[in-house]
């Protein structure tokens, strides 16, 4: 049998040298090399590459990972021990860390490539071409590329695949941006926009309130207007056919609560029903104001208009405002008979249909994010991104932009060192914002006049089990509100030093809270009382995501729990299980992990609470996000969104579809003050049914309670 090398001489298969290969990599690792050289060797068959032999030496190691989570490192470090061969170039320490999955996500997603579309760095060559393109001194690189190399900080997709590149895109994430004008033109500059948006990486979140809504008379060719639906078929368009580099462009449309297009913009994503009347590459987001909620529970009639005939009887944009304002103006419109009466729960009720059927629309509770907007100055925060955690004022002139990057928690055990690693990211996005490639006049002009900046986390369930810290204690209550208190704090230090060593604030400061004295945090302040406070960053903590930052790093998303302790994760190369790395070595370390023990997790779909060989205090630790109660997850988001001056992603999970524990959820967290009332609404019932929507009718509302009252949530799982 013959194995063809790199140069493509070919020679003679020589089983010991695959043995030498696996144990060199699995040097420091808990693996059995042996066993796994025997399961390999099987697989290799004549005139196969030696790439070839590396991936089914990979691919064997993430299929053992059952076993033991070091076998998932064996598979990275062969994976990234591979491509040093190849662009010849040492593995250095971070190198050996990632495991399996972190591996063939960097080289697929993250890696700079040639021409061919072949990766040619290593994650080691990647941070030190981010650092070096980032640092204006020797110092500030040395300390980039330390908070790098040891995973303790992230930076988004756009910065790590653009920045150093010589024909680069651009390496902001977030671009907010709303319909100009409910004109033909209006309408082609908003699409022109989005598309230089799409084309550089950015994703978008796009106000549409100002369309007219459908059949609305529009004089200019004597017809009737398309609404809301057709706009959203436009901008679909739009989006499929510009490519944000690999991926196919992104955008969440907001629409508010009052709009006379409401009931079929909450249809667009439905799964079932007439195509025409779908969007199902596009993201929805509903605007909620408080006068909508309270007449939600009042059970008061509520009034929905078109934009169109609110500007023809002189009244206020209503999209331009909130709070007592918006009420003013939304009672004006009412009394001149130009809106027309609904039931606010036929609306709720669509909200939570289509959250139960699609996971959408996201929620943006519009009073609860203005009354701690920093920049009222500019304006009203109208919208949000495409992952609802970027909130910022905006203007007709302006596409607020903003860079984002996070803390890895998993690799911190103190409030020191995240307080180091804030104040590094702090630089590093000012440097972005300085350095980025700028799309287009619109988006540099609103970027660089806030300096917005969106610092959020990975691995908050890492850290937690690291300390061995349950996510319904009270130690994780204090923990996180110092973690995030910490992050705000040394955000808003260091953009106050920069400020003083630039010898100016960001452009837009003059008239901001800043310049009054306030911070986003009552009570606290770096000043004396009342004394203004110099910045050089308008917004610096926003909570995005961080999905596949966190497979890249090898920790839980965001401050997200754990979903299941055994689940099953899609690479390119196929479905391999992933096991809670921390989970295993627990039982490990008390010789309760082994074959009957896996069989067990298998056949509990993951949980372990009906385990009862396994220490009730474990069990109670490695809850997964499905067995834990919701007003948890709520309370300690409620908890740091003092500290938070954007928003958070904050996903909502429901074992089943029940209608009193979504709308509850929803409703708790209004109260709570919250920005983002959900990201997206997880119902596991609909999970593990969702196959058979294709050829099933569903149901034209979720299960609901007999009267209109909510399920208390603070009592509700």
């Amino acid at each position: 049998m013959k194995i063809v090398k790199r140069d493509g001489t070919k020679q003679s298969f020589a089983p010991n040298k695959v043995l030498t290969r696996i144990k060199t990599q699995a040097k420091g690792l808990k693996v059995d090399s042996t066993a796994l050289f025997q399961e390999v060797i099987p697989f290799i068959s004549d005139n196969m590459t030696t790439t070839e032999v590396d991936e089914i030496i990979a691919f064997k190691s993430a299929d053992k990972i059952i076993q033991h989570p070091d076998y998932s490192l064996l598979g990275g470090r062969i994976l990234l021990s591979r491509q040093s061969k190849l662009i010849g170039k040492e593995l250095q320490d971070v190198d050996l860390t990632y495991d399996f999955f972190g591996a063939t996500t960097f080289l697929s997603k993250y890696s700079m490539k040639n021409s061919d579309n072949s990766p040619v760095e290593l994650p080691s060559c990647m941070y030190k071409r981010v650092a070096e393109f980032l640092s204006d001194s020797p110092t500030e690189k040395r300390r980039l590329l330390g908070e790098l190399t040891s995973k303790r900080v992230n930076f988004a997709t756009p910065t790590y695949t653009n920045a150093g590149i010589a024909k680069r895109g651009g390496m902001i994430s977030c671009n907010l941006t709303h319909l100009e004008s409910d004109t033909i033109e209006g309408i082609e500059k908003t699409l022109t926009k989005i598309s230089y948006a799409s084309k550089e990486g950015s994703g978008i979140g796009l106000l549409i309130d100002p369309i007219r809504s459908k059949d609305s008379y529009v004089s200019s060719f004597n017809g009737k207007a398309g609404g809301v639906v057709r706009l959203a078929d436009m901008v679909q368009s739009k989006m499929r056919f510009y490519k944000q580099g690999s991926r196919s462009g992104s955008c969440a449309l907001y629409l508010s609560v009052w709009h006379k297009d409401i009931i079929d913009f909450l249809e667009l994503t439905l799964p079932v029903g007439d195509e025409q009347l779908r969007s199902r590459d596009l993201f929805t987001a509903v605007v909620i104001n408080d006068l909508f909620m309270e007449k939600l529970q009042s059970s008061d009639d509520w009034y929905l208009f078109c934009p169109n005939e609110i500007k023809k009887a002189g009244l206020k944009n209503l999209y331009d405002l909130y709070g007592e304002e918006f009420v003013a103006e939304y009672n004006k419109a009412v009394e001149l008979g130009i809106g027309t009466p609904i039931a606010p729960k036929k609306i709720f009720d669509a909200v939570i249909k289509s959250q139960v059927e699609s996971g959408k629309p996201y929620t943006m509770f519009k009073d609860n994010a203005n009354k701690r907007n920093m920049q009222d100055n500019i304006g009203v925060i109208k919208q949000s991104n495409l992952c609802i955690e970027i909130f910022q004022a905006s203007k007709p002139e302006y596409t607020p932009q903003c860079t984002l990057a996070s803390i890895n928690l998993s690799e911190h055990s103190d409030l020191k060192s995240i307080a180091k690693s804030t104040r590094v990211l702090v630089r590093a996005l000012n440097s972005v914002i300085d350095k980025n490639k700028w799309s287009d006049d619109w988006s540099e002009a609103a970027g660089v006049d806030q300096r917005a900046l969106a610092i959020g986390v990975a691995g908050l369930a890492d850290f937690f089990a690291k300390n061995k810290i349950s996510y319904e204690s009270e130690e994780a209550i204090k923990w996180n509100n110092d973690i995030f208190k910490t992050m705000y704090q040394s955000a808003t230090s260091e953009s106050m030093l920069i400020a003083e060593e630039e010898g100016h604030n960001y452009p837009a400061w003059e008239g901001s809270r800043y310049s009054k004295g306030e911070t986003y945090i009552e009570g606290w302040s770096p000043k004396p009382e009342g004394e203004p406070i110099p910045m050089y960053n308008s917004m610096l903590i926003g909570l995005m995501p961080t999905a596949s930052s966190a497979i890249l790093l090898g920790s839980f998303e965001s401050f997200e729990p754990v979903t299941a302790n055994l689940f099953t994760r899609r690479v390119g190369q196929g479905e391999f299980l992933v096991v809670n790395k921390y989970l295993v070595n627990e039982l490990l370390e008390l010789g309760l992990w082994d074959s009957d023990m896996v069989d067990k997790v298998i056949g509990n779909k993951g949980s372990i609470q009906s385990i009862i060989e396994i220490p009730e205090d474990i069990r109670y630790r490695y809850k997964d996000v499905w067995e834990l109660p919701q007003r948890v997850l709520l309370d300690l988001a409620i908890t740091r969104n003092k500290y938070v001056d954007q928003s958070q992603s904050l996903n909502v999970y429901h074992a089943d579809a029940k209608y009193s524990k979504i709308a509850s959820a929803l409703m708790y967290a209004w109260k709570g003050g919250l920005k983002t009332g959900v990201y997206y609404t997880r119902c596991k019932s609909k999970l593990e049914t969702n196959t058979k929507l294709a050829t099933s009718k569903v149901s034209e509302t979720p299960e609901k309670p007999k009267d209109t009252s909510f399920e208390c949530f603070g009592c509700s799982a």
